[in-house]
């Protein structure tokens, strides 16, 4: 008896996702409020270890975007380790999942955040000055990426990871490199059937002249016909990353049916993004004779859905299997005393919550410009709602990242391929 009431009693503690939900809510607050605000709130949170690294990717993003840099390069280091170290999960985990439910699976990450992990350090390390930490962290991405791929499948394959390399290159004066990143991007575009930006377009014509004049070049000369010949200068070069939004996080889809005999109820949970048509909104930069709209390079809103759509058939197996053992507890201690195989039947309907955790903290969408220009400043309208002048060094090749969110237009700035 004894026994049986305290399976009951765990069954019930396990049940609670109310962390989850406020992580859900501390996001949407995100529109409203600073991000050190929405920092405050988020460590005073005691997540489990097996949550550990969803905490650590959102307070590391929280910590980037509040302007602690050397605060989230350790965080996201962390959180990248727990991820690598997770990809084998454990015997004991997987029996917890198979018989209570998902959260008690401890969380490895999507696709999605094992790459996106490396961007978010490579801009922490930009914005800290150094560089040459973020060549690295975009060598890994690539890594990264290659793990992840499979054939016919973009899982993992990220826009933004080899823009940002190809900025990060261009910025250190490897034009090869750079190239490479740049036509991988196009590539994930096509494949996708999204538009390619005019600041790649670009982008790939400017390297492309430097590299390979008579092969790539021409051939892109002839995609790309509304660009002039690329020309040397030492004009001001401005690499814009715009982050717009929140993605949107995940929600319980739940159904309670009888059993065939009638005398269980049995519940399925399963996790679900909604349709979601938020407004887009857009950066502009300009100077006294040029302007600028930051264009869409990655829809996090599609990547988080494929990443739940390639899970959702062994999602799908492991919520039957589970349902299959909670049935088979519930009659076999109905067998011994029915009051107590109708409260077992409780705690399973209760405990039976689908796994909704995810990095619900990223942006919904990042968006690319690029300008050049001869002037000291650059000037740029955030979603037509405030505007800011930002001072430019002569000759310098600059980095800018900027949100809709309340945050300052964050600034780096390279000069001759140095640091």
């Amino acid at each position: 008896m004894k026994k049986v009431i305290s399976t009951v009693v765990i069954l019930l503690l396990s049940a609670c996702a109310g962390q989850q939900r406020q992580t859900n809510e501390l996001a949407k607050q995100l529109y409203y409020q600073p991000p050190q605000q929405v920092l405050t709130q988020l460590q005073t949170f005691e997540p489990p270890n097996r949550d550990i690294a969803q905490y650590q990717l959102n307070l590391g993003i929280l910590q980037l975007l509040s302007a602690d840099f050397s605060a989230a390069i350790a965080t996201l280091s962390e959180a990248k380790k727990v991820m690598s170290d997770l990809s084998a999960t454990s015997v004991s985990e997987n029996l917890a999942a198979g018989t209570v439910n998902e959260t008690l699976r401890s969380y490895s990450g999507y696709p999605t955040d094992r790459v996106m992990v490396h961007n978010m350090l490579a801009l922490a390390y930009l914005l800290s000055n150094d560089i040459y930490a973020a060549r690295v962290e975009m060598l890994q991405a690539d890594i990264a990426m290659k793990k992840l791929a499979t054939k016919g499948s973009l899982s993992g394959q990220l826009v933004s990871a080899h823009l940002l390399a190809a900025i990060i290159y261009e910025m250190l004066d490897e034009q090869s490199n750079a190239l490479i990143s740049y036509s991988n991007s196009e590539k994930i575009l096509i494949k996708r059937n999204l538009s390619v930006p005019f600041a790649l377009q670009q982008s790939l014509l400017r390297m492309s002249y430097e590299v390979d004049k008579e092969g790539q070049y021409a051939n892109y000369a002839k995609r790309y016909l509304q660009f002039r010949v690329p020309v040397n200068n030492n004009n001001t070069q401005v690499f814009s990353l715009y982050f717009d939004g929140i993605v949107s996080h995940k929600e319980q889809a739940s159904i309670v049916v009888p059993s065939f005999n009638g005398k269980q109820l049995i519940r399925i949970s399963m996790p679900a993004y909604h349709s979601y048509a938020k407004q887009i909104t857009h950066a502009k930069l300009f100077d006294a004779s040029q302007q600028f709209t930051t264009e869409l390079i990655e829809n996090l809103e599609t990547l988080v859905r494929e990443d739940l759509d390639k899970e959702y058939p062994s999602i799908l197996l492991l919520t039957t299997t589970r349902a299959i053992a909670k049935y088979k507890l519930v009659e076999e201690s109905s067998q011994k005393d029915p009051l107590l195989g109708s409260l077992i039947n409780i705690a399973t309907l209760l405990t039976e919550v689908a796994d909704l955790r995810s990095w619900n903290m990223l942006p919904s969408n990042i968006q690319f410009a690029y300008l050049e220009t001869t002037e000291a400043e650059v000037m740029i309208n955030i979603a037509n709602i405030r505007q800011e002048i930002v001072p430019l060094k002569a000759n310098s090749k600059n980095l800018l990242l900027m949100t809709n969110l309340k945050t300052p237009i964050f600034h780096f700035s390279n000069r001759s391929g140095h640091n």
